[in-house]
């Protein structure tokens, strides 16, 4: 994993629109999480946190399989599979269990049914792969490879940059970057029936005209490219490319925007009700549209993973600062020092770790790790390079090395790593 976010240089990006109700408004049971409290009482975070249970799966290395797992290579973890894309490379199918090697879904390329990349989006309920070749078409698959029709999304909602998430067959857009194609900020579109359930209109986004944009690009820390854009007025606003807004887990759809400090359970667009809270006291956060001098200091929450037992999130401050990073990224330093928390929605306990992201494993001689991604049965998700793990097998008696260690060689895959709740 790398431990340090580069940031490059875009043209046009996806935008999350801030949350109109606050933490604040409600009453009642709402779950609160002391993000403050627990920032001025950091402790080190380990897997152990997330779960007892660790599962490693080396994924079979042949010559149609191999794959290098970076930042930015979107791991998806179902029920049965493990779906690997990237960027230049066909999507591969493992087997969860074993880590064999099932088969390649589709093809690069610019023909019928290949894709210009790999970054795909699962909707595990409906059991669909679908990978973006514009803003409005994806080519879809089935998880046996399958090819089946492409979606076309209505032209008027293709938002500029943005991805869409996937789930029960349904396609959710969010963006509060406005241009000639995009009507509304929010909707929900039917994919069998291609009816559009739900939208969300566009009002006052219009007048703002972008000047700079800048992508920070690492998946692990961001889910996705994370945007930062800057206004003709010096306003800036921030967002993520693969529409982080909305996630699934545990078959039910939620919702967090990056400015809003609450998190909500999901029908189509209707909010059903507030599942918890985050309180950043001092620590601030700010809104959709702020100047640098409001920002500086100031923290966002991009991303958050939950699975009904615990909630893992990303805390970022100065995202805007951009000729920071740039003089940083030039004399060697470290550009980000992004922190983690954990949240237990069973006990209410908050932990938070600053300036890593990188979890401790228990056996010490193990390489500490960050969270990829959660899997759909709720298993949290981490990626091991192999040289980190042969130079840890250093550090480990031959007898307490399982098979799968003593035999990995330089050149084999990645493994993957589950923490089971």
């Amino acid at each position: 994993m790398n431990k340090h976010i580069i940031p490059f240089l875009m043209g046009a990006a996806l935008l999350l629109n801030a949350c109109k109700e606050k933490a604040s408004d409600k009453t009642g049971s709402l779950p609160v999480i002391e993000v403050e409290t627990a920032f001025q009482n950091p402790v080190e975070l380990s897997l152990t946190d997330l779960g007892e249970t660790l599962t490693y799966i080396p994924l079979e290395t042949n010559e149609a399989s191999i794959t290098d797992i970076n930042p930015m290579t979107k791991v998806v973890v179902t029920h049965e599979f493990i779906f690997i894309g990237n960027s230049k490379a066909s999507i591969l199918c493992f087997d969860r269990k074993t880590g064999k090697f099932l088969r390649t879904i589709g093809r690069f390329g610019q023909g019928p049914n290949e894709y210009l990349n790999g970054s795909l989006e699962v909707d595990s309920e409906a059991k669909r792969i679908y990978v973006r070749n514009t803003p409005g078409n994806y080519v879809c698959f089935d998880f046996e490879g399958n090819a089946l029709a492409p979606v076309n999304l209505p032209g008027e909602q293709n938002f500029m940059m943005g991805g869409h998430h996937f789930s029960h067959n349904k396609a959710y857009g969010y963006c509060n970057v406005a241009n000639e194609k995009t009507t509304a900020e929010a909707y929900c579109y039917d994919l069998a029936s291609g009816e559009l359930l739900d939208s969300i209109p566009l009002t006052d986004m219009q007048a703002k005209k972008t000047r700079s944009i800048a992508p920070l690009r690492s998946q692990e820390v961001y889910g996705g490219m994370f945007m930062m854009v800057e206004y003709e007025d010096g306003t800036w606003t921030g967002g993520n490319y693969q529409n982080n807004t909305f996630w699934t887990s545990n078959h039910t759809l939620y919702h967090k925007d990056i400015f809003c400090d609450t998190i909500f359970q999901m029908k189509d667009l209707q909010r059903q009700e507030p599942v918890a809270a985050f309180q950043l006291g001092s620590l601030g956060g700010y809104g959709r549209y702020e100047t640098s001098s409001s920002m500086t200091g100031r923290y966002v929450i991009p991303r958050i993973l939950h699975n009904g037992k615990h909630m893992y999130f990303t805390l970022f401050t100065d995202l805007y600062d951009i000729q920071g990073m740039m003089k940083k990224l030039t004399s060697g330093g470290v550009v980000l020092s992004p922190s983690c928390g954990i949240y237990n929605q069973q006990t209410g306990a908050v932990k938070l770790q600053k300036e890593s992201l990188l979890l401790k494993h228990p056996n010490e001689a193990m390489p500490d790790v960050c969270i990829n991604t959660l899997a759909t049965d709720g298993a949290w998700v981490g990626v091991y390079q192999t040289q980190e793990l042969i130079e840890a097998r250093e550090n480990i008696p031959t007898e307490q090395q399982p098979d799968w260690l003593k035999n990995l060689k330089d050149d084999d895959n990645p493994v993957i790593l589950l923490i089971e709740p």
